[in-house]
Formats: structure tokens, sequence, C-alpha cells
């Protein structure tokens, strides 16, 4: 059962495992299943994997972006369509692309602060599920048909006052892909650092091809299927498992011919990003199971793995909207007691090709660190090894339902560490409205 403490007990949270539902592009093989269904495939996947007891379970929190608004609380869902025990509470957060970090880091907060010993958290997002809204002038005029003072006839004067005559007004609007305090898109922003920090089209091409090369031959490898845990979806009337990353190109060799020719996807008719150097829209849930490190010895998981130091940082969304996270990196590593020099795996979510080298450029930059930390020096001590980033591929190939990425991103940096036994990896996420998230996730073999 939950422990309530109101003084801090300075306990160690530990990463027990990750599970994901494959990545599937959105409006096709997981279009019909939605946040909710891919959040419970995801979470039921872990607790079998894991051989997990759910009486044992205190809390799950959960993150999610494209919210139903028929279940605002995806978390506590989990728990009724899963039919785990009633007592468990559940909280659903929302922090952009971030927010499965979000959801990270209150789950470490909670168990370190005394105030649970088990706990799941993740995230999930079904853009192909998502609510369509209708205009504000169609929604008043239905207000004052439906629940204005006047009924029946005598209201349509006023529902018309309201909605207007012109029908094709009334229709429903695609949720905004603009940055409300900019009004430019995501892909805008990516395409404007990418040419502030000199990376080429050429640089995001190589990038992407690289992305999906890792992937590629991560997925032959048994590694990605290590993390995924099937959803069912219906073929034919019948029931049948779903376990397959569908946006991974394992022809990545042929890549190089097609990439140049592809028009630019945002900023027309020179800008330098295209669909192939973006990440995909893409429907998928991932869940981490956390626990204190007494509790995991207590039933006997694995203690080798924490999260060592965390941030969320901020910049001015124009013009530098996703370059965030290098701020992230400065505060997680002097938390952590650690340099770049340090760090064994880098995991960064990839928004765009052009995003993640000018992450790089960042960090290696002293002038950023003077203009956003007000430091003489660069954020990294060394120049980044590139051989160290996204080893086995990232959100360009295996793709980003938003706020699953953070439990991706975790779930792979454990996995490799575990695999290679290496210590330190560090996993940086940007999000919309200027927001970045970091961690540094520690390794260490010989806890048990």
């Amino acid at each position: 059962m939950m422990r309530r403490s109101n003084v801090l007990s300075h306990r160690r949270a530990v990463l027990v495992a990750g599970a994901r539902t494959p990545f599937a592009k959105s409006f096709g093989d997981l279009m019909k299943v939605d946040t909710i269904g891919l959040s419970v495939a995801a979470v039921e996947g872990l607790i079998k994997k894991t051989n997990l007891d759910p009486k044992h379970l205190d809390h799950v929190v959960w993150g999610n972006v494209v919210m139903q608004t028929n279940a605002p609380n995806c978390a506590r869902e989990i728990i009724i369509e899963l039919n785990l025990p009633k007592h468990i509470a559940a909280h659903s957060t929302s922090m952009a692309c971030a927010s499965g970090l979000s959801a990270i880091s209150q789950a470490l907060m909670m168990v370190e602060g005394g105030h649970a010993d088990v706990m799941i958290a993740g995230g999930s997002d079904s853009i192909s599920n998502g609510e369509l809204p209708i205009p504000r002038r169609l929604a008043y005029g239905l207000a004052q048909f439906i629940y204005g003072k006047k009924k029946g006839l005598a209201a349509i004067p006023n529902f018309f006052a309201e909605a207007g005559y012109n029908p094709l007004r009334w229709l429903p609007t695609p949720p905004a892909i603009a940055e409300r305090s900019t009004g430019k898109t995501m892909g805008w922003h990516g395409d404007m650092i990418s040419e502030l920090y000199g990376i080429t089209r050429a640089d995001q091409e190589a990038f992407a091809i690289r992305s999906h090369k890792n992937a590629s031959a991560a997925r032959n490898k048994g590694y990605l299927g290590e993390e995924v845990v099937p959803v069912e979806i219906m073929k034919k009337r019948t029931k049948v498992p779903y376990v397959t990353d569908n946006l991974i190109r394992d022809d990545w060799d042929k890549m190089p011919a097609k990439l140049p020719t592809l028009k630019p996807a945002f900023r027309k008719p020179n800008g330098t990003i295209t669909a192939a150097t973006s990440s995909a829209l893409t429907d998928g849930a991932s869940a981490v199971l956390i626990m204190s490190e007494d509790k995991a010895k207590e039933l006997g998981y694995p203690t080798d793995v924490t999260i060592k130091s965390w941030d969320f940082s901020g910049i001015d969304p124009f013009p530098e909207l996703l370059l965030a996270p290098p701020i992230g990196w400065h505060r997680a590593l002097k938390k952590a007691g650690l340099t770049a020099k340090d760090i064994d795996l880098f995991e960064i979510h990839e928004a765009f090709a052009g995003q993640v080298l000018a992450t790089i450029k960042c960090v290696e930059s002293a002038d950023f660190a003077k203009k956003h930390l007000n430091i003489d020096h660069a954020i990294s001590n060394t120049v980044i090894d590139m051989d160290k980033v996204n080893v086995n591929g990232s959100s360009i190939a295996i793709g980003h339902p938003f706020a699953a990425t953070a439990g991706r991103v975790v779930t792979s940096a454990m996995n490799e560490l575990r695999r290679t036994g290496k210590k330190h990896a560090l996993c940086s996420i940007c999000a919309a409205g200027g927001i970045g998230g970091v961690c540094i996730i520690e390794h260490t073999p010989k806890m048990k």
C-alpha cells in the first residue's frame, strides 16, 4: 500500500524496466485504437513483462497531449480498464512533448519523498483520434438554442445571430499546429534554427538516414523488440496482436538518392527541412516501472538503474523555440556532478534532424552559454562524439507520439546501459512553447 509521509525521506528511486507499444504512423495500423487503448496496452504489457503483482502498485502518473475530452484523466482510466485494484490513485499531466518526462519526474519525487513505493509513469498519444473542435460561433449558437431562455422555433433567430448563416463556417476545424505565441509551426522554427546555426540540408539528410540505419540495425538485433509489447487490433473481425514499428526504413541505403528531390515542408520555397528530416505524426504509448530501492530489493527487482538528475528549462520561443534543452543539459550535469565527457550515451529526441544538430552546436558553443546561462565556457567540456548519439535510432525513424517519446527514450537508454555495461546516459527532449526536458540516467551494475 502507499506510504505517506510529511517529511522527505531522501529515499532512492530506481528504474526497474520500461515497455512501449509499437509506434505506428498516424491514420494507419493503430488508427482504431485511441489514446486510452494504447495506454492500457503499454501498462498491461509492462505489468506482464515484469511479473508485477498489481497489489503492490501505489500510483500511476501519465502524460498526455492530445486529450480525449470524455476521459481527461487518462491515468485513472488505465486503472479502471485493466481492472487493477481500485485503491490505486492516478493523475495525468501535460507538458507538450515533455509530458512523459514530466510524468516520470513526478513519480521519482513521489517515491523519493516517501509518498509511494511502486509507481508506473509514462505517456501516450493517438494523433489519429484527435478531436476536431467546432468553431466558437457554432458553439455559441448551439448554446443559445439549447440553454437560452427561448426554446424550440423561437430560439432559431438567436442561433443564427451567433452562428451566422454560412454553414461552411460551421465545419469542424483541425487543431492548431502553430505556436500560439509566434504563429509559426514547430517545423518553421526548426527550419529557422537550422539556418541560424548553419545546419545545411545535406547535414540534416545525412542525420535522418543515420537514424533509420541505426533503428533498422537495432530492430534486426532484437533491441527494439525488447521494448515493444503488443496492441490488439481488429483484422477480418478477429483480434490480433500488433507489434511492428512501421516507420523504420530498412531500405535506408536507398534514401540518399531520394531525399534531395523532396520539397521543403515548412518554409517554402527555400527551407531546408523536409518530411524525411522530420518526425512523423505517430500513435503510441510507453510506460516505466519505478520503485523505491528498498521495495525493489524486497520484491526481487533490479536496483542498478536510477535517474541521477533531471531538469526542465525554458527559452524564448522566438526564434530559438527548440533550443531549451541545452540549458537543461548544463543544469542536469551540474546537479549530477558530471560533465559531458562523463556521458556514455546521448538520447536526443529527433523532432527534426536540424534541431538535434543545432542542439549539439549549442552545447559546444561558449556564445550560447554566455547568452543563456551567463557562464564563460561552453556547456560541454568536449566535442560531442556522434558515435554516442542515438545509437539505436530515434524519433525520425521510430516515430514521435508526443507524450510517449520520453518513456521510449528512457527505456532505450536504460536497456542500452545494461546491455553494454556503460554508466551514464543523458536524455534530451524539446517541446512546444520553448520547453526542454533533460535527465541523466546512471547505471551501477554492482548494486543488487
